[in-house]
C-alpha cells in the first residue's frame, strides 16, 4: 500500500507544476465597464488571448517569472504592463483613445 501511494505521489508532481506559468484578469475601461475582445499578448511572442464579455482574460506561456503583456483594443490606448507568471493582474484600467475621447464629448 506504501508503494502505491508513493508512486501515485511521484507520478502527480508534473500536474502540480502545470498552469503556473499562466496570468488572468480583467479589462476594463474608466468607467468600470468590461472590455469585450481586447487583445491581451505576452510580448516579443505569438501568444495572444482575448478577454470575454466581463472582460477577462487568462493566457499562458512556458517563459517563468515575469511577463510584459500589451493590452491593444479600439477606442483605446495601447497599454503594457509587467506582471508575474502564476498570478493575477487583478483590474487593469484603459484609457479611451483620442478619437473616442472626443466623440463621447459632443453628446
Amino acid at each position: 500500500m506504501r508503494i502505491v501511494i508513493f508512486m501515485l505521489a511521484l507520478f502527480s508532481f508534473p500536474l502540480f507544476g502545470m498552469g503556473q506559468n499562466v496570468v488572468t484578469g480583467k479589462i476594463i475601461d474608466e468607467l468600470g465597464l468590461p472590455i469585450y475582445l481586447a487583445a491581451v499578448e505576452i510580448n516579443e511572442t505569438n501568444e495572444v488571448a482575448y478577454t470575454d464579455f466581463d472582460g477577462n482574460f487568462s493566457i499562458e506561456n512556458e517563459k517563468n517569472f515575469h511577463w510584459k503583456i500589451n493590452i491593444s483594443s479600439q477606442g483605446y490606448k495601447t497599454e503594457s504592463f509587467f506582471v508575474l507568471s502564476g498570478g493575477s493582474a487583478g483590474e487593469i484600467v484603459l484609457q479611451y483613445d483620442e478619437e473616442l475621447r472626443k466623440l463621447l464629448e459632443r453628446q
